[in-house]
């Protein structure tokens, strides 16, 4: 008897071979590109993103953060819920970004809409709706900080967006 005369059950093949042979007719699945990494403060677990730009700081200055953090646990958050990216030290590309971060709301501090690379712009602290996220726009957080007319715009936009 010759090797090309022996015949194997369907059971002796599986043992053999496991999930080694495998007949399938279906077409290989390109992998998914991998998107770079966006460097970013915080853990973004309510995918909130936050826009500074700050020419001293990879993300936020201290003195800038701790008003930042203030201003978020009055609207019931914190840095786990957000995602700090300084539009300075990062590349200048929104749509990656976005992609990236899978973001829904996005705080543009001292960052125009037009700069940051939307079709559209808005005043401060409107609150705009754009390709199923949600934008505001506002002066750096150190101006906010300094000015209660600009507090007060903030403060109002935010309160909508959260439902404070």
């Amino acid at each position: 008897m010759s090797l090309n005369g022996i015949q194997l059950s369907s059971q002796q093949l599986s043992d053999l071979y496991g999930s080694v042979l495998v007949e399938t007719n279906a077409k290989p699945v390109p992998a998914k590109p991998t998107l770079p990494a966006v460097s970013y403060l915080g853990m973004k677990e309510k995918n909130i993103l936050i826009i500074t730009s700050e020419p001293e700081a990879k993300y936020i200055s201290e003195t800038e953060l701790i008003f930042l953090t203030t201003v978020l646990a009055a609207c019931g958050l914190g840095l786990a819920d957000v995602a700090i990216v300084n539009w300075l030290n990062t590349e200048k590309d929104y749509l990656k970004i976005m992609d990236t971060l899978q973001v829904k709301t996005v705080l543009l501090f001292d960052v125009d809409p037009l700069s940051f690379g939307l079709p559209i712009n808005f005043p401060i602290f409107q609150i705009q709706e754009f390709d199923k996220r949600t934008y505001i726009h506002a002066p750096s957080l150190k101006k906010v900080e300094q000015d209660v007319t600009l507090k007060k715009g903030l403060w109002s936009a935010l309160k909508k967006t959260f439902s404070v």
